[in-house]
């Protein structure tokens, strides 16, 4: 069990981290004339771009953790079979998401938008979906672990 709660710990923490660069996002994409969202808050891009790149890091660290606490540190399956491919399932779909939405980014990072609003867009909605498959896998593995 040290294991599960390491590898929850971790990934709740890389979660907190995930929604601050997200907020920042946020805070970005309703910015309207003269730079004013109206949210509390002010975009920066260096701190959105260095919380989001702690995160993807943290997220995928955890997710290889996940695995290989899966495969060799656990004594047998944790999860029941099909709730252990679900959450490989989810794991999977938000590594892809996520890497899209990093990759879109950096991009961004290189290349500013200007009056183009396509690639952040896509970038806000591959990181959006993602975090919506997150909330799920957490829920699945809050249920399956600790409720069950």
């Amino acid at each position: 069990m040290t294991y599960v709660t390491l590898h929850a710990a971790w990934m709740i923490l890389a979660v907190a981290i995930g929604t601050v660069a997200g907020y920042m996002g946020l805070l970005r994409a309703t910015m309207g004339k003269g730079g004013k969202s109206p949210l509390p808050g002010r975009y920066r891009l260096r701190p959105h771009v260095a919380f989001g790149t702690v995160y993807y890091l943290m997220l995928y660290a955890g997710i290889l953790f996940g695995w290989l606490m899966h495969e060799f540190l656990l004594p047998g399956p944790f999860l029941p079979p099909g709730i252990a491919k679900l959450h490989l399932g989810l794991a999977v779909a938000i590594a892809v998401l996520y890497g899209a939405a990093w990759v879109i980014g950096g991009n961004l990072t290189r290349r500013p938008a200007g009056t183009h609003r396509l690639r952040p867009r896509l970038h806000m909605v591959c990181n959006y979906a993602a975090c919506t498959l997150v909330a799920v896998q957490i829920a699945v593995a809050v249920y399956y672990v600790w409720i069950l």
